[in-house]
């Protein structure tokens, strides 16, 4: 270090050298960076809403979506879609005026869905909660708000509040939109219903006498009787039987079900039953069910020659405890009284021979009875043909079957297949068997996962392996 003078202080020096042109740079990164905060708190400032402030503008979306859908579509009866958009208009406004902001924004939001979807449905009729897919004999709806009944219609859209009723040769199957199929016996009256809040998920209705047989899928059902409250769990099957006023029998037969009476509850397994007294609030001990036996013989849909004889041999597997089996042939899909030739409960065996004369097609099935007259679940059910002239098969008919397939009724991503092919044909949807009535009249339901387009498949396939394909583009949109 250099020595400064006597008298005087040393000092060290660094010196820094710094252009001009960099000095710039550094200067407008600065200032570009106090520009980019400014902004940014600008921006953050004036788009972030206060609950008040969201709750308004999605009340306002709501009310327009709503006033579009009122115009366009052509039902507003209780329950359809641009009645419950209304219904949630009018409690997002109430909680408005309550000052629950948040509440308010998410019944507005609530009414924006069921408008949208009546709006996707609009210039027909709306799908509704549920809807007939299968009616037989004396069935009558009453719909929500009406005092009277009139006839029921397959595939009538079915709304909360709606009444059906099956007189003694009547029955009906009733699938709601999340996949949960509702089969209704002669001399039932049963009532539509949906979840109290938008949250709740799966199907409920209201038995107010008869029987019903449920059919859950990914989702839970609801029933409610006089007597107690049955909560059915998903991929389950389950009967509910009412007499009014006096008790309820629940059988599980499949999966999982919770009887509650208020007063007491029990859970049900597989091949259980409990009755449910309505005036004490009481359950009855559990009662366990027989194994269901499966048909054997003849194959399903097996055509039998009436010139050759009437006679049609029919075989099942053993149940273990079964003391004895009954037998139905039906010439209704659903069995019901009518139409029901064949009813016989006192088979020991594992096979019968029974004399079956007329014409047409016909369905059997069978169940097993233990020592204590408790009955099992039906086993599967099949079908035989019995015809004058059976259908030629083999090089002599090339003719394909004709096939004619209606608009899919849509609910979610559950479609209705119904259409119209040669009797005696085997109809199939992306290659899942339909049911094929007498007269050729066929449906199917069937899920489709994905989002977005995909494709439907129906073919027809007769006696002689003939096929006609149909192919239907649908659209599954994410909610």
């Amino acid at each position: 270090m250099p020595k400064g003078k006597a008298g005087q202080q040393a000092t060290d020096l660094d010196w820094f050298v710094i252009s001009v042109q960099k000095l710039r740079q550094w200067i407008l990164i600065v200032v570009l960076l106090l520009a980019t905060a400014a902004v940014s708190y600008f921006v953050y400032t004036r788009t972030r809403r206060t609950p008040e402030q969201r709750a308004q503008s999605e009340i306002s979306n709501a009310r327009t979506l709503l006033t579009r859908a009122t115009a366009t579509v052509t039902t507003s009866r209780p329950g359809s879609h641009v009645a419950q958009a209304r219904d949630f208009l009018g409690k997002a406004e109430g909680a408005f005026s309550s000052q629950s902001f948040e509440e308010a924004f998410r019944l507005a939001v609530e009414s924006q869905s069921y408008s949208r979807r009546a709006l996707g449905g609009a210039g027909a009729e709306e799908t509704g909660d549920a809807s007939l897919i299968f009616v037989e004999g004396d069935v009558s709806l009453q719909g929500s708000g009406r005092s009277t009944f009139d006839p029921a219609k397959q595939r009538q859209a079915l709304f909360e509040g709606d009444f059906i009723k099956t007189g003694r040769t009547g029955s009906a199957e009733i699938m709601f939109a999340d996949g949960t199929l509702y089969t209704i016996r002669p001399g039932s009256l049963f009532e539509v219903r949906r979840p109290a809040s938008s949250e709740s998920s799966g199907s409920q209705v209201k038995m107010v006498s008869g029987a019903i047989s449920v059919y859950t899928a990914a989702s839970t059902s609801t029933i409610a009787t006089d007597a107690a409250t049955a909560a059915v769990g998903r991929e389950s099957r389950v009967n509910v039987d009412v007499d009014a006023g006096e008790r309820t029998e629940v059988t599980t037969f499949r999966g999982a079900t919770t009887v509650s009476t208020g007063r007491e509850t029990v859970v049900l397994g597989d091949r259980e039953s409990v009755s449910a007294a309505a005036k004490t609030g009481t359950i009855s001990a559990k009662v366990a069910l027989p194994d269901s036996p499966q048909p054997v013989l003849p194959a399903d849909n097996r055509i039998y020659d009436l010139k050759t004889g009437d006679q049609v041999e029919l075989k099942w597997s053993k149940v273990a405890d079964a003391a004895r089996y009954r037998i139905q042939i039906s010439r209704s899909r659903l069995f019901v009284p009518d139409a029901t030739d064949v009813d016989l409960d006192d088979r020991t065996e594992t096979s019968a021979r029974v004399k079956v004369s007329r014409e047409g097609s016909y369905f059997w099935r069978v169940a097993a009875i233990n020592g204590q007259s408790v009955t099992s679940d039906w086993g599967l059910v099949r079908r035989f043909k019995m015809l004058t002239e059976p259908p030629r098969s083999g090089i002599g008919d090339m003719s394909p079957p004709p096939l004619a397939v209606s608009a899919p009724q849509q609910m979610g991503n559950l479609f209705l297949i119904f259409g119209k092919t040669e009797p005696g044909a085997i109809v199939t949807v992306n290659a899942e068997p339909a049911d094929v009535e007498n007269d050729g009249s066929f449906k199917k339901t069937i899920t489709i996962d994905q989002e977005g387009y995909a494709m439907l498949v129906i073919k027809s396939v007769d006696a002689a392996g003939n096929e006609t394909a149909r192919r239907v583009r649908v659209f599954v949109e994410a909610l």
